[in-house]
């Protein structure tokens, strides 16, 4: 019998408590898959709404909170265009609406040319009036609206006139319409939340073609000296440096390193109870011949297949419990359910980590076990 079946057989003599070790665990590896997971999809679907629209820089105000708090003048865009070494330059703002009792969904606002809608795929025409707007594909199948429906919007009705679908998770739960009419609803006539800027990637000042890192760059120091007032980042930082989106992953962080000393704690009571209770066993092993290492090796198998089977556990309560958070009304236009076979492997390292950890104290007292002692006894 080797060391793994002789550590399997043990944990089996000793079902409930092994349940029991094996939920805790499991518990903890949720907590960090549902709330690590669900900010790592939000974070994730944030930068790719830019990416998809091929975004470079972002600008808005500077000392904002966070996007949503951006308010930056809308004829910067003016000048933004001058710029030689910029593509492209649209307008945007942004906001939340509460549709029926819970339901919140985004809310952008373009303008009538802007080229954010090339990259929709539209059932319908462009709004072309400011009572008209059009929907998501996620939104017209909650709502069960189609075109030529109306759809309230912080208590003004607009006409849907198209439905689209978007790469994008958060455009295809918003609603678009005229820049002009959300500043209305807004009441900032002049403001706007940001600026998405596309660089080309040719020439800088007529200078050969060079890294395209430096192409952006060069823009990102043009638009942040004509504007002393505005925050100007490529996509990475924006994300990155977002408060909200940082707040959430620090405090998915906390709750999960929380609930990993919680499983911690409890494999450690486990093993140590489960060292006292085979003092003679071990004694015995000792007496016989066998070396610490194999003891620790023992010892150490337990403490670890407790932690992996946790970790398959928790895999499984912790997908369960994303994809019920993601159905709640606030989540639920923002936000879809993938499975990252990378996380996964994250999620059981760690549980296989914890495994280690909590083996090495009932490991080391196990091997302390004086064999003389045992016998005497006996």
């Amino acid at each position: 019998m080797n060391l793994f079946t002789l550590a399997f057989k043990n944990l089996w003599n000793r079902k409930v408590r092994t349940v029991l070790t094996v939920l805790g665990v499991g518990v903890s590896i949720a907590a960090f898959v549902s709330l690590i997971g669900l900010a790592s999809n939000l974070t994730d679907a944030y930068k790719a709404t830019y990416e998809r629209r091929e975004t470079d820089l972002i600008v808005r105000e500077k000392g904002s909170f966070d996007l949503l708090s951006s308010a930056i003048d809308k004829e910067y865009i003016n000048r933004i265009r001058e710029i030689p070494q910029v593509l492209d330059v649209n307008a945007m703002l942004i906001d939340f609406s509460l549709m029926k009792l819970k339901d919140y969904v985004l809310v952008f606002g373009w303008d009538v040319n802007s080229s954010l809608f090339n990259n929709m795929k539209i059932r319908g025409r462009l709004p072309k009036s400011l009572d008209e707007a059009i929907i998501g594909e996620m939104i017209a199948c909650k709502f069960n609206k189609k075109i030529g429906d109306k759809i309230e919007i912080k208590n003004s009705k607009f006409t849907i006139v198209g439905i689209f679908q978007s790469r994008s998770v958060f455009e295809e739960g918003s609603v678009v319409m005229l820049l002009e009419r959300l500043q209305q609803i807004k009441k900032t006539p002049t403001k706007v939340t940001l600026f998405n800027v596309t660089v080309k990637k040719d020439t800088i000042a007529g200078k050969k073609r060079i890294d395209e890192n430096k192409e952006v760059e060069y823009v990102q120091s043009q638009i942040s000296n004509l504007f002393p007032d505005a925050e100007v980042k490529n996509v990475h930082s924006i994300v990155s440096s977002d408060n909200l989106a940082s707040t959430l992953i620090n405090f998915a962080w906390a709750i999960s390193l929380i609930a990993f000393i919680i499983a911690i704690s409890g494999i450690i009571n486990t093993m140590v109870t489960s060292v006292l209770e085979q003092t003679r066993e071990i004694g015995i092993l000792i007496a016989i011949g066998w070396r610490n290492v194999k003891i620790i090796s023992l010892i150490m198998y337990e403490s670890i297949l407790l932690s992996f089977l946790g970790g398959i556990v928790g895999l499984i309560l912790g997908y369960g419990i994303m994809r019920t958070l993601i159905s709640l009304p606030q989540l639920q236009n923002i936000s879809r359910m993938h499975y990252d076979i990378m996380f996964m492997l994250k999620a059981v390292s760690i549980s296989l980590f914890i495994g280690f950890l909590s083996g090495i104290y009932p490991a080391l007292k196990a091997i302390s076990i004086e064999p003389i002692e045992v016998l005497r006894y006996e």
